[in-house]
C-alpha cells in the first residue's frame, strides 16, 4: 500500500513543479518586456539632436560628425570634439534620457557590456578609441 501512496505523491509532486515552473516562466517573461519598455524610446534620432545632448553634457564641444546611429533608446557617435584647446577623435555611446529629453553620453566601460546594447551600437560604438 506504501508503494502506491508514494507513486500517487510523486505524480502530484511532479505536477506540482511543472505549475510552479510555467508560473515562473510566465512571470519572468511578463516582467522582462516590463522593464524594457518603461524608458521611453526619443522622438527623434537626428544627428543634432545627438550633438546637443553631447554639447549639453557639458565636458567636450562636438566639432564634426562622422557617423552616428540610433537604435532604440541607444546610440553611437564617432566625431571630432574640442577638449580644451585640442580637437580630438572619439566614438561615444549615448543613452536617450527622457527625464532630460536629450541623449547623454555614457560611461563605455560600465555600457559596454554584450547584450546589454542593441547589436549596431554595441558593434559601431564600443569597437574604437
Amino acid at each position: 500500500m506504501s508503494g502506491v501512496v508514494n507513486c500517487g505523491m510523486q505524480q502530484f509532486r511532479l505536477a506540482l513543479a511543472g505549475v510552479l515552473t510555467c508560473g515562473l516562466l510566465t512571470f519572468g517573461a511578463t516582467r522582462g518586456s516590463a522593464m524594457q519598455s518603461s524608458v521611453a524610446a526619443p522622438e527623434e534620432c537626428t544627428a543634432q539632436s545627438v550633438v546637443n545632448g553631447v554639447n549639453a553634457a557639458g565636458s567636450s564641444r562636438v566639432v564634426v560628425v562622422a557617423a552616428y546611429g540610433c537604435e532604440g533608446s541607444w546610440a553611437y557617435l564617432w566625431a571630432d570634439v574640442n577638449v580644451g584647446t585640442e580637437t580630438i577623435g572619439v566614438t561615444m555611446v549615448l543613452k536617450w534620457r527622457p527625464d532630460l529629453n536629450q541623449w547623454r553620453p555614457t560611461d563605455r566601460s560600465v555600457t559596454c557590456v554584450e547584450g546589454h546594447l542593441p547589436e549596431t551600437v554595441y558593434r559601431q560604438g564600443c569597437f574604437s578609441n
